[in-house]
């Protein structure tokens, strides 16, 4: 790979997986010599400016990786808002990758590829990645737990090192993208039909007790997409995704939510796709 090259790593992480493997990632970048640009999509505002007027520069010696979770078969929102904010190119590299919680990874590692190779990016190579299941943090057998572990790790490497190899020899075909739709013809057609904000009706409520609230404002700083505003107790917007974290984190305990339901149609749907291999890398 050339010095010059530059490659841009772009993540969205509410719990953290897709942020490891993200930092799998940088180390074994700048291990081979090539020190990459690092963005958390929740967290850099100025991000997608910043990243579109850098790849209308670089031109044919870029390299962008995008990182999302698995929501509801799909990519997270704010992922896919950013890939469609991006200008179109001629010959820049892309490398999408998800992490799932081992109910289903869906579709969204096919949907992510398909919109980059539409703005002109040669997809060189792909990755879904076993997490734990963020919304099972409560259990203690979790979908997914342990993972990521060492051997996933090894594998990220892996992908880091092949994406090395084929930009360094300039290899500009582009793989399949039939390869990612991995899902059978059915199932993929059904996962096309649902969305996040349709499941939203399903979801468990919040309860807030504000007998204990403090109003410390941790829910609203570990918001991924800064849907929760205090005012003066904390108030979920319309951008909020389900993912829990503010319960999570609530170091009082008063955000409250049954999610024995939702844990048991999650491992329903592990039940019924036994979807292996769980970590896969495309190369």
């Amino acid at each position: 790979m050339s010095d010059s090259t530059e490659v841009y790593i772009i993540y969205f992480s509410a719990a953290g997986s897709t942020r490891h493997v993200a930092e799998v990632m940088e180390k074994r970048f700048a291990a081979i010599g090539l020190q990459p640009f690092l963005y958390d999509l929740a967290r850099d505002r100025d991000l997608c400016l910043t990243i579109s007027r850098q790849i209308q520069l670089r031109a044919n010696d870029c390299c962008l990786i995008v990182g999302s979770p698995v929501y509801v078969s799909h990519a997270a929102p704010p992922v896919m808002e950013f890939i469609s904010s991006l200008p179109s190119v001629a010959v820049s590299y892309a490398v999408p990758f998800i992490t799932w919680g081992g109910a289903t990874s869906g579709i969204a590692l096919y949907e992510m590829a398909r919109e980059l190779s539409r703005k002109g990016f040669k997809i060189v190579a792909a990755a879904k990645v076993l997490a734990v299941h963020s919304l099972m943090w409560q259990l203690k057998d979790p979908l997914g737990e342990g993972h990521p572990n060492s051997e996933d790790d090894r594998m990220i490497e892996q992908l880091v090192d092949e994406v090395c190899r084929k930009i360094q020899a300039a290899e500009r075909k582009e793989m399949e993208l039939a390869r990612l739709a991995y899902q059978s013809k059915e199932v993929h057609t059904e996962m096309e039909k649902v969305s996040l904000q349709a499941a939203k009706a399903y979801m468990p409520a919040r309860e807030l007790d504000e007998e204990i609230c403090t109003q410390c404002q941790i829910c609203a700083e570990v918001c991924p997409t800064k849907a929760v505003t205090l005012a003066p107790y904390p108030v979920f917007k319309e951008g909020c995704l389900y993912c829990f974290s503010c319960m999570r984190v609530c170091p009082e305990g008063a955000i409250k939510a049954d999610l024995s339901e939702l844990w048991q149609r999650i491992r329903e749907r592990e039940a019924f796709f036994k979807e292996q291999p769980q970590t896969e890398i495309f190369v």
